[in-house]
C-alpha cells in the first residue's frame, strides 16, 4: 500500500499516539501495575511501529438511511405526465414475499413479471398491503429470471399507509436494547423504549414466553423500526391469547357494541320488536306465500330465502328475499359509521363477531313464523331457466321454515322419499312434499343457469377448506371436517397463469388459458377423467388436481369492490370468472356492509329518489377500500384461526404420520398441500442436515430435488405433484404446525 493512500498527518499522529502509549505503559510497570517480564527486541518493536504506521485508517462507517420520498404534488405530476410505453414510475399495491420478506412485488402490465422490490431499504418504510409508488431502477439493476429480465425498483412514496403499522411477538434482549421480534415476518424487528417497558411492567424472564401487542411509531433506519407496547396479550400457547392475538394483528375490531339505549344505540329497535304499519307501509305483502331459507347447519344470521311458485302459464315466479337491514340504520348515523367501520362479520372457529349489534341481527334475521321486512327481486322464469320480466320491491314476508345444506341434498336426492315429520319443522300451512318439489324445481333451474354460464365463459376453481369442530364447554378443538369451497371470482395474472401453464404442460398436464371459459373446461376435463379411473388412481389424481386448483387461483388477483364512478373504462367493471360485465354483491347485508350500500344506491335507483348530499364520489371509494381491507382481513383471521386450533389439534393427538403432494420446489424447501386437511406447509431442507444430501437442478426448467437418503440409502425425485409421507407436529417453541420429511420406503402408517 503506497503511502499516497495515506492522509498527510496519519504517520504523525499514530507515532504520537505510540510514544504516549509506550510511556504509559512504562509508568504503569514502574508502579506495578503490570507484571511483563517478556523482553520485546528493539528491531521487533520498530517494526511493531512500522507496521502500525502503513495501516490505512478505517473510513467512518456510513449509517444506512432510507431514499428520501417524493412529495405528492411531484408523484402526482410524474404519474399525469408519464408516457404509457416507457413508464418509470408505477403505482399499486405493495405485495411482500410471507416466505422470503426480503422481496416485494407490485403489479405491471399483464405481459410482465411483477416490479421486484429487494430488500427492506428500497422498500422504504412501506409495508404489505400499502399502496405505494415505486420508481422503476435503470437496466443494469434489473435481475435475470428463468432467463428473462425482470424490472426491480425502489418505493419513493407511500400513497396510503393500509397496514396497521401493529404486530404480534415475544421479546428478546440484544445488548442493553431490547427487541419485538414479530411473528410476520414481513415486519422489522422492533426496538421497545424503556419507557414503555416499565409502564407495563415487562420483566425480562418473561420475554420469551409473552406475547405481546405493540404499534410501530417510527422507522428510521432499515435494519429495524421503533415501537411501543399496546397490550400484553397472555402466555405464548394459551389458546385464548393466541387467538385474540390473530384479532389483533389483522386490526379487526371486536369490542363489543355500546349497550342498549345509549346514544350508539338510539332508536334501534330491540330484539322482540314486532313490526308497525309504518314499518309494512308501502311493501308488497309476501306473507302467504311459501318461502323459505337454506343455509349451514350453524347459522344464526339468516339474511336470505327463496321462493318459489308454479304459474298457469306454466312458467315459473322466482322470489330471493334479501333482509332489509337498511331499514333499522339510517345514513351516516353513529350506528351506521360503526358498522361501515367493521365492514364484514369475522369467523373465527372459537366465536363470530358481528358485523350489526346482536340485538340488530335478531330482529333482521328472516327465522320461520315471524314477519320480516325484506328487499326481494322476483323473476319470471320458463322451465328452461329463461328470464322473462323481473321487478325489484321492498317486501314483508314470512318464512315458513329454516333448512340446511344436508335437507336440501337429501331432498333433491330423494324427492320422493317419505321422510318423517320431525325430518324439518314447518310453519303455515305446508308439507314437506310441498317444499321438496320447490327445492327440486329450483335445483332445476340452477343447474340449467350454471350449465349455461359455464358455457358462456365462467370459471369455478375449488379449494378444499378445513373446519374445526370445538368443545362447547372446554372451548378446545375435538375433530375437524374438510369441505369443498370455490374460488371464482378472481381476475387473473395472465402472465403468472402463462407461467403455470408452461410447468404443467412440461409435466404432462395441459391447460388452455386463452379465457375463463377455456380455463374452466380445461380444469373440468382432468375432473372428469377421475371417474373412469380406479380408486388408487382416482385418488392420485384428486390431490393433482389440488394443486391445479391451488395454482391457478395463486395467478388470480383479488377481486375488490370499486367505486363505479372512479373507473375510467366500463371493462374495469368486469367479472371475470363469472364473465358478466357488471357485478356486485346484494345478498348478505346482515354481514357484509357493502350489501349495504348496494341496498341504498339500488333503492335510490328504483324510487327515482336522490342519494344524501353526503354521498359523495369520495366516501364511495373511501367506504369501498375499507371493505376491501376488512374483506381480506377476515378471510385471513379466518384460515388462521383454523390453522390455529388445527395445530392444537395435533398438539393435543401427538404428531402424525400423513401424505402431502408437493406444489412448489425452490433450492432451500418445497411447499406442499396437506392432502387430507387442504393446508399448505413450507418444508425446509436444513432438517435433513444429517439424514441426507440435497441436490436442486432445474433441468427442461422443471424445478427439481433429489434426496440422497443415508439410512436407507435410497435416492427420493421431488418436483411438483410428487407425494410425500410427512410427520406432521406442533413447533416446540411457537404455535405454528411444523411438517417433517420421512424416506419414501417408511412403513409407518398413515393417520387419517
Amino acid at each position: 500500500m503506497s503511502n499516497e493512500s495515506i492522509p498527510s498527518d496519519f504517520v504523525a499522529q499514530n507515532q504520537l499516539k505510540i510514544t504516549k502509549l509506550d510511556r504509559k505503559i512504562n509508568k504503569r510497570r514502574n508502579k506495578g501495575k503490570i507484571s511483563d517480564k517478556r523482553s520485546v527486541p528493539v528491531d521487533a518493536k520498530a517494526k511493531q511501529q512500522k507496521n502500525i504506521e502503513i495501516q490505512t485508517p478505517k473510513s467512518p462507517k456510513r449509517k444506512e438511511t432510507f431514499p428520501q420520498y417524493i412529495s405528492e404534488k411531484q408523484i402526482d405530476n410524474l404519474l399525469r405526465n408519464e408516457n404509457s410505453n416507457g413508464r418509470q414510475y408505477i403505482e399499486g399495491q405493495l405485495r411482500i414475499n410471507p416466505r422470503c420478506h426480503k422481496y416485494a412485488y407490485l403489479s405491471l402490465s399483464d405481459d410482465q413479471y411483477d416490479l421486484l422490490i429487494v430488500g427492506l431499504k428500497d422498500r422504504n418504510r412501506a409495508f404489505d398491503g400499502d399502496f405505494v409508488v415505486a420508481c422503476i431502477n435503470q437496466p443494469d439493476k434489473w435481475h435475470t429470471y428463468r432467463g428473462q429480465k425482470q424490472k426491480t425498483g425502489v418505493v419513493v412514496y407511500i400513497r396510503e399507509k393500509v397496514h396497521p403499522r401493529k404486530t404480534v411477538g415475544c421479546f428478546k434482549q440484544r445488548g442493553a436494547f431490547t427487541f419485538l421480534y414479530p411473528r410476520d415476518h414481513r415486519i422489522p424487528l422492533v426496538q421497545i423504549s424503556k419507557e414503555s417497558l416499565q409502564q407495563f411492567n415487562v420483566c425480562p424472564s418473561s420475554y420469551e414466553d409473552t406475547l405481546y401487542l405493540v404499534v410501530i411509531t417510527d422507522w428510521v433506519k432499515p435494519k429495524f423500526a421503533i415501537g411501543k407496547i399496546e397490550k400484553v396479550l397472555g402466555n405464548i400457547g394459551d389458546i385464548k391469547a393466541e387467538s385474540n392475538a390473530i384479532l389483533l394483528e389483522c386490526d379487526l375490531d371486536v369490542t363489543p357494541y355500546a349497550p342498549y339505549g345509549s346514544d350508539v344505540m338510539k332508536g334501534l329497535p330491540d330484539s322482540d320488536y314486532s313490526l308497525t304499519e309504518n314499518d309494512v307501509k308501502n311493501r308488497e305483502d309476501w306473507r302467504g306465500e311459501c318461502i323459505f331459507t337454506i343455509d349451514p347447519v350453524t347459522a344464526v344470521d339468516l339474511d336470505d330465502s327463496v321462493s318459489c311458485k308454479s304459474l298457469e302459464n306454466g312458467n315459473y315466479e322466482i322470489g330471493v328475499h334479501i333482509s332489509d337491514v337498511t331499514h333499522y340504520i339510517e345514513f351516516l348515523s353513529p350506528l351506521d359509521i360503526q358498522i361501515s367501520k367493521r365492514a364484514t362479520t369475522i369467523y373465527m372457529t372459537d366465536n363470530v363477531y358481528h358485523m350489526l349489534p346482536k340485538q340488530l341481527c335478531q330482529v333482521c334475521s328472516l327465522s320461520p313464523g315471524q314477519d320480516k321486512l325484506a328487499f326481494s327481486v322476483i323473476w319470471e322464469m320458463t322451465q328452461d331457466a329463461k328470464v322473462v320480466k323481473y321487478h325489484f320491491a321492498k317486501t314483508v314476508i314470512r318464512s315458513c321454515c329454516q333448512m340446511s345444506y344436508q335437507h336440501v341434498q337429501k331432498l333433491i336426492e330423494n324427492p320422493k322419499h317419505n321422510w318423517p315429520d320431525d325430518f324439518l319443522n314447518i310453519n303455515g300451512n305446508y308439507k314437506l312434499s310441498d317444499l321438496s318439489t320447490k327445492v327440486n324445481i329450483l335445483h332445476n333451474l340452477a343447474t340449467q343457469m350454471r350449465k349455461r354460464r359455464f358455457q358462456n365463459g365462467a370459471l369455478q376453481i375449488d379449494q378444499p377448506k378445513l373446519y374445526i369442530m370445538i368443545d362447547e364447554t372446554t372451548g378446545l378443538p375435538i375433530s375437524y371436517d374438510i369441505e369443498e369451497r370455490q374460488d371464482s371470482n378472481r381476475e387473473p395474472s395472465k402472465h403468472v397463469l402463462n407461467m403455470t401453464q408452461d410447468t404443467l404442460q412440461k409435466l404432462g398436464i395441459h391447460l388452455d388459458v386463452k379465457s375463463s371459459a377455456s380455463l374452466h373446461a380445461s380444469i373440468k376435463r382432468y375432473e372428469q377423467e377421475l371417474e373412469t379411473e380406479n380408486d388408487d388412481t382416482r385418488t392420485t389424481m384428486k390431490y393433482r388436481m389440488m394443486v391445479i386448483n391451488n395454482l391457478c387461483s395463486r395467478a388470480m388477483t383479488r377481486a375488490t369492490y370499486i367505486c363505479s364512478s372512479s373507473v375510467k373504462a366500463e371493462k374495469e367493471l368486469r367479472h371475470y370468472a363469472l364473465n358478466v360485465s357488471l357485478y356486485t354483491h346484494f345478498t348478505s347485508p346482515i354481514r357484509r356492509y357493502s350489501d349495504c350500500v348496494v341496498h341504498r344506491l339500488l333503492y335510490s335507483t328504483l324510487e327515482n329518489v336522490e342519494m344524501p348530499k353526503e354521498w359523495t364520489k369520495k366516501l364511495c371509494k373511501s367506504i369501498a377500500a375499507n371493505c376491501n381491507i376488512k374483506k381480506y382481513r377476515a378471510k385471513i383471521a379466518q384460515e388462521r384461526s383454523s390453522e390455529l386450533y388445527f395445530t392444537y389439534l395435533i398438539d393435543l393427538k401427538g404428531p402424525m404420520i400423513t401424505m402431502g403432494i408437493v406444489l412448489a420446489v425452490n433450492e432451500n424447501f418445497v411447499n406442499v398441500i396437506l392432502c387430507q386437511f387442504g393446508l399448505k406447509l413450507s418444508l425446509s431442507f436444513t432438517q435433513l442436515e444429517n439424514l441426507a444430501d440435497v441436490k436442486y437442478s432445474s433441468d427442461c426448467s422443471v424445478p427439481t430435488i433429489n434426496i440422497f437418503w443415508k439410512q436407507p440409502p435410497v435416492t427420493q425425485v421431488i418436483n411438483i405433484f410428487t407425494l410425500l409421507y410427512l410427520k406432521i407436529e406442533k413447533h416446540p417453541k411457537s404455535f405454528q404446525l411444523i411438517g417433517n420429511f420421512l424416506p419414501p420406503n417408511s412403513k409407518s402408517e398413515i393417520l387419517l
